[in-house]
């Protein structure tokens, strides 16, 4: 994979971006310190940083560090785990000298008098409008690579950071918001539905016949019993699960959401329409479940906005089975069949994700010989992530197995759209395997009627619409609807 590289020769606007922006915060440095060869050292210090930490997330997911990333900092200390891992060695070592260097220097140069602070301050207010203006007018894809190819790094991303900032942007969410398909109607049945958000699960054996299929068998089966499966398109590739699971909640493609694509929760503000909130105009018990800390991702809070009922994250799993270091998919499957199993009138909308299969996988111990019981590539350590993350695959089909199995048993009307979050995040297997898997997986089952099953590949944001069809019609199909035209 190679990195988005910015030509040598950039447009005057890029490159007076970059120079004007950097100047700023050497500016505001030496406006704070009062020393001017500290400011100036910080400020190109600040950009190697970004620097790093963007290449680091690029060999990892794909994709450069982008202005919606800062908001996920707080995160880089309560859930250490899920980003520290991805840092090589030498990146933290960098960053480590780095920051011995500037408290060196802050120590070693003395403060100069303070005789300009008006000026710098007025300076300061210059610069922030020269940079929102040159930002404003650079003419933007907003695919960051593109992006980052065209018109050098920081010069993008301080461009994402100050168009990304407006008011603009959450305007455009709310408008886009409107527009979703699940805003009318209700549904004509009370059959109970279940969402499961399966964490990093595809069909692997798409791009590598060396998987052993013992570990889809559940998956399988249930394909076969469908109404409709097939590859789903998804806005993520090894990470940001927020934004597929807001494309499936919303309905709504992540172009239309403009700067908000990169992070779409920390843009919703108020109450709006919801695949969660078509099934509770209708009288549903709406819960999500989640085996995660609340406030990841803020969901906590924007859960209720989406027109959740209900929360279950950690807490409601401080006694449950782990597989790894994460809540088992195991757990979850219980928790959802607890809740259909709860007395009351009311039918159920469930939407729940899974946790289990969330890297990094090269922190996670494989046994001699485990390997050789799940893929035919052989015992080499350059396959133990893919090992680790088929271990966890067969956990997933599992669930499927246990829930589907409740469910044929079960005199309550059903339907389950189970689907993959992302792909994993194993750039050097892929890199190895010479392939580079887009997308992930998806069914639509349900316990009542009778289908054929239709292999019919979908973007996220047509799921929760093809959702809602199955559960409308009354189970026996006299013909199958159309494909998508955005189906792939």
């Amino acid at each position: 994979m190679v990195k988005p590289q910015a030509p040598l020769r950039r447009t005057a606007r890029s490159s007076a971006l970059h120079i004007l922006s950097v100047t700023w915060i050497a500016v505001l440095v030496l406006a704070v310190t009062s020393r001017p060869n500290f400011a100036a050292f910080v400020a190109l210090a600040l950009v190697g940083l970004v620097v790093a930490v963007s290449n680091a997330k690029y060999e990892s997911l794909r994709e450069p560090f982008v202005f919606t990333d800062l908001s996920l900092f707080s995160q880089l200390f309560s859930h250490p785990r899920l980003y520290l891992p991805f840092l090589s060695i030498g990146k933290v070592v960098a960053i480590v000298v780095g920051v011995m260097l500037v408290i060196g220097g802050f120590a070693a140069e003395p403060a100069v008098a303070r005789s300009s602070t008006w000026l710098l301050l007025l300076l300061l207010v210059v610069l922030f409008i020269a940079v929102r203006m040159l930002a404003a007018g650079l003419p933007l894809s907003l695919d960051p690579c593109v992006d980052q190819a065209r018109h050098g790094f920081f010069a993008v991303f301080v461009a994402y950071l100050m168009n990304g900032l407006r008011s603009a942007t959450f305007a455009i969410l709310q408008r886009a918001m409107v527009a979703s398909p699940f805003g009318a109607g209700r549904p004509q049945r009370r059959t109970d539905v279940i969402v499961i958000q399966s964490e990093s699960f595809f069909d692997i054996r798409r791009v590598c016949d060396a998987v052993d299929s013992s570990g889809f068998v559940q998956l399988d089966r249930a394909r076969r019993e469908a109404v409709h499966y097939g590859e789903l398109t998804v806005p993520a590739w090894g990470a940001n699960t927020m934004r597929t699971e807001f494309a499936v909640l919303a309905g709504i493609p992540s172009a239309a959401l403009g700067y908000a694509q990169f992070y779409p929760y920390a843009f919703v503000r108020r109450a709006c329409i919801s695949l969660a909130r078509w099934f509770a105009r209708a009288g549903y018990a709406t819960l999500a479940i989640h085996p995660y800390y609340a406030d990841f991702f803020g969901r906590n809070r924007v859960f209720p906005l989406l027109g959740f009922e209900r929360f279950l994250d950690i807490g409601h799993f401080k006694d449950a089975a782990r597989a790894g270091p994460y809540v088992a998919d195991a757990a979850v499957a219980e928790a959802v069949i607890s809740t259909l199993n709860a007395q009351g009138d009311r039918p159920r909308f469930v939407f729940a994700m899974t946790m289990e299969n969330h890297g990094p996988l090269h922190l996670e111990q494989v046994l001699p010989g485990e390997s050789s019981s799940r893929h035919t590539l052989g015992e080499d350590a350059s396959w133990r992530d893919l090992t680790a993350y088929l271990r966890h695959i067969e956990n997933a089909d599992a669930m499927i197995g246990r829930l589907l199995d409740h469910l044929r048993a079960s005199d309550r009307e059903t339907v389950v759209c189970f689907y993959g979050d992302h792909v994993p995040a194993l750039p050097h297997v892929f890199q190895k395997l010479g392939v580079i898997p887009q997308h992930s997986d998806y069914f639509i089952w349900r316990n009542y009627g009778a289908d054929t099953p239709e292999c019919r590949n979908l973007v996220a944001e047509e799921l929760g619409s093809v959702l809602l069809h199955v559960v409308q019609d009354d189970g026996n199909r006299a013909e199958e609807p159309c494909a998508s035209e955005k189906a792939t």
